[in-house]
């Protein structure tokens, strides 16, 4: 939804990498429902979930433009997905455990909220955790810098 979405706002629009990014997602997320690599589905959002990583990655390298808002959210999503799965991967079928505890609610409405943190970045392009003003804030007046403060014997 949010790549035909942003399909059709950007058609007069030049800088068509939201509209790329969008895909990538989409393609990724219409094949982890048709191919599996695995008999575990944790495993296999996990694999998918790297492979839309590695291949945002390779994306971003060849249109070598600056990393925007999206783009980081994307791929922190992405990142914390792929360890929910994993962890959750290895408890079911690796530690065989059955019984529900905390890392299985965890999973369940981490997974969904960062889907739609990931959808809403890419629909809205804010910076609903304003990673932008954390990252452009000014630093401390302490520096580490030793010319700046000689050290004393």
């Amino acid at each position: 939804m949010a790549f035909l979405f942003k399909l059709v706002s950007r058609l007069n629009n030049p800088d068509k990498s939201i509209v790329q990014l969008s895909f990538i997602m989409a393609f990724s997320y219409m094949l982890s429902g048709a191919f599996s690599f695995s008999y575990s589905t944790y495993l296999n959002w996990f694999i998918y979930d790297l492979i839309t990583i590695f291949f945002i990655a390779l994306w971003f390298l060849v249109i070598k433009k600056q990393r925007f808002l999206a783009l980081v959210y994307i791929l922190l999503g992405l990142g914390l997905n792929s360890l929910l799965m994993i962890t959750t991967h290895y408890d079911i079928y690796v530690r065989h455990n059955n019984e529900h505890w905390f890392l299985w609610t965890v999973y369940s409405y981490g997974v969904n909220i960062i889907d739609f943190l990931m959808i809403m970045a890419l629909t809205t392009e804010k910076d609903f955790f304003f990673f932008r003003k954390v990252v452009n804030a000014p630093r401390s007046g302490y520096s580490h810098n030793i010319d700046k403060q000689p050290l004393d014997n």
